[in-house]
């Protein structure tokens, strides 16, 4: 099973989240998702935050930095996902999350007064200083998830459980995720794990092709079904197709790699050919 919390500052969410991981021995991951896609993929631990974090500017509507950025962390999401038993803490891991059966999404929040008392607590700030830091952070984070996923993440519909911790104990909150958590209708199945695994896959292979140099500048399309990743599109020649087949093949847990990359001369090759007579 995965929990997947999605909170605003000074909720209490990551709270929540890291003491019921401590209760369960389960993994949690909160500023962890950044570090591991940053360790594997060889990007700024800052520039992968404000891609999940912060408000996107004008800039990031005319390049492809942002979309690369943000399949990194949906790649590690969902394979941290995918070993189960594990808390997610933000990165829009509630909304990836969706289809899964076997997710528990939460949403955490408190009134913006109660929270800006906390942070002013926690970090030594004035209270119109705190006030004017949720406001903004919440403006923030709910433009990131609309420019990223069209997304409103305050709808309610998004989650299984929300909670406001205006009277909430961090310890009263996890109890009530527990509780969610026995629901049948909760509980993994072979599909639903065979889903996950799948998206993880996928997610992995596409985040590896963006990592390349070369195969980042292409158009390769990559699924997968069943454990087997397939990738398919037009390649320059035979070398660049040889670079992306290696490249997903060496994607963890896959089950086999169908390679159904087209080169420009193949492809030419058979649009000249005019076929046998009569045809």
């Amino acid at each position: 099973m995965i929990i997947a919390i999605s909170e605003t500052l000074g909720s209490l969410g990551s709270e929540i989240g890291r003491h019921l991981a401590q209760e369960l021995s389960w993994e949690f991951a909160d500023r962890e998702i950044l570090a591991k896609a940053s360790t594997r993929y060889g990007e700024g631990v800052l520039d992968l935050a404000h891609v999940t974090e912060s408000k996107p500017n004008l800039w990031e509507r005319f390049t492809d930095t942002t979309r690369r950025y943000q399949r990194y962390v949906e790649a590690t999401i969902f394979e941290m996902a995918a070993r189960d038993n594990v808390v997610l803490a933000g990165r829009a891991s509630t909304i990836l999350l969706r289809p899964i059966r076997h997710a528990v999404r939460v949403r955490v929040n408190a009134p913006e007064a109660v929270r800006a008392e906390r942070v002013e607590q926690r970090q030594g700030m004035v209270h119109e200083a705190a006030l004017d830091l949720v406001a903004q952070t919440d403006l923030e984070r709910a433009a990131r998830v609309k420019f990223v996923y069209g997304a409103d993440w305050n709808d309610t519909l998004f989650y299984d459980l929300v909670l406001n911790t205006e009277r909430l104990t961090v310890d009263a909150g996890a109890r009530l995720i527990r509780v969610l958590m026995a629901e049948p209708r909760f509980q993994p199945t072979p599909e639903s794990r065979r889903d996950l695994r799948d998206l993880s896959l996928a997610a992995q292979a596409k985040a590896a092709l963006l990592a390349h140099p070369i195969t980042r500048a292409l158009t390769i399309t990559v699924a997968c079904r069943d454990g087997y990743l397939s990738v398919s599109g037009t390649v320059h020649d035979a070398e660049h197709a040889g670079i992306a087949h290696n490249l997903v093949s060496a994607v963890p847990d896959a089950a086999g790699v169908r390679n159904e990359l087209v080169t420009v001369n193949e492809l030419v090759t058979v649009r000249l050919d005019p076929g046998p007579p009569g045809a």
